[in-house]
């Protein structure tokens, strides 16, 4: 064989055995887990703790270390807080979206993972097609390898999805009036509509509003957690790890991936699909703060122009931190 087809038979078998190497270490991650959420409000807690034990004690403590370094031995000076305010700047400097996990589902990460493998190996597959240095034998054993790989991390198509979840959220009302009647919450079986109608009656546009913008970003937040949780496997993390990225150093998997590309002339990375979702996130939360501004100035107007300029610097400091990730993503090469 020339050349080229060494290195295109060298790039499809290291391309097809990195990927079944990613997926093997798929098979002992959890159906579902909300240990990503727990592990964030838990270090959310440390952090509150140590931010006003530090605020009393940081200066006088590390005065006291200051003295005793003066003499023979060393001290380690106390951080407290610093520690996790420098955690949340690596992530941030990493290229991670700023934003935390909340619950893992193995099947969103599949997608993702699929998707991942199979732009990859449709863009090798074209390339291959196209060469003009391969034999006719050599472009139809790596097209068929090929075939069989894709064929099996097909990704679900945009109908499959229409035709399964939109059903799912259609359901939700009928869904929610079976809850409520299970719990009990009615003493008397209600006829149809009530549930509608009580909610109609007690809540007020704007409520509703706000309620379904928070509900939103929420929801937002679960794919969001799983392209974590496939990037936090990308870069080599283990289980309790997975969905925490930026606490991953090094490039793993991106960088192997990248060199067998490379050997073939090929280009690509990953489609930023957090840092869009979390963008979609805070477009949504806009609304709520602006209803929460404006009950706040009609009930309180001294504290409402504090309350303004807080959201105001919120806001900038948002879309400053999503600059940043955007920014380091592409120069990190961890994508």
């Amino acid at each position: 064989m020339s050349d080229a087809e060494n290195q295109f038979v060298e790039a499809t078998d290291n391309l097809i055995r990195l990927y079944r190497g990613i997926e093997r270490t798929t098979l002992d991650l959890p159906l579902f887990s909300v240990m990503p959420a727990l592990i964030f409000f838990w270090a959310l807690l440390r952090f509150y703790f140590f931010l006003i034990i530090g605020l009393l004690l940081i200066v006088p403590v590390n005065v006291v270390i200051l003295i005793r370094n003066f003499f023979p031995g060393h001290w380690r000076y106390r951080p407290f807080f610093l520690n996790h305010l420098r955690y949340v700047w690596l992530w941030i400097w990493r290229g991670e979206a700023p934003i935390a996990p909340s619950v893992f589902v193995r099947p969103i990460l599949n997608v993702f993972m699929k998707g991942h493998f199979e732009r990859r190996l449709r863009r090798l597959r074209l390339e291959i097609l196209l060469s003009d240095g391969l034999s006719d034998a050599t472009r139809s054993t790596l097209l068929t390898r090929l075939d069989a790989a894709l064929e099996r991390w097909k990704s679900p198509r945009v109908s499959v999805i229409f035709f399964t979840v939109l059903p799912a959220i259609a359901a939700l009302p009928s869904s929610y009036k079976q809850l409520v009647e299970f719990l009990g919450l009615f003493a008397i079986r209600m006829p149809e509509g009530v549930v509608g109608n009580f909610i109609s009656e007690h809540t007020s546009p704007r409520t509703l509003l706000v309620i379904g913008s928070i509900c939103l970003g929420y929801l937002v937040i679960i794919p969001i957690t799983s392209f974590l949780g496939k990037r936090g496997l990308f870069l080599g993390a283990d289980a309790s790890g997975i969905c925490f990225p930026g606490g991953q150093e090094g490039r793993g998997v991106y960088s192997k991936e990248k060199e067998i590309l490379d050997s073939v002339g090929i280009r690509g990375g990953e489609v930023p699909i957090d840092l869009w979702l979390f963008g979609l996130s805070f477009v949504l939360s806009v609304p709520s703060l602006l209803l929460f501004f404006n009950d706040v100035k009609q009930s309180q107007p001294d504290v409402a122009v504090i309350q303004f300029w807080m959201i105001i610097f919120q806001a900038v400091l948002t879309v400053v931190l999503l600059f940043v990730a955007v920014f380091r993503r592409q120069r990190t090469g961890r994508a």
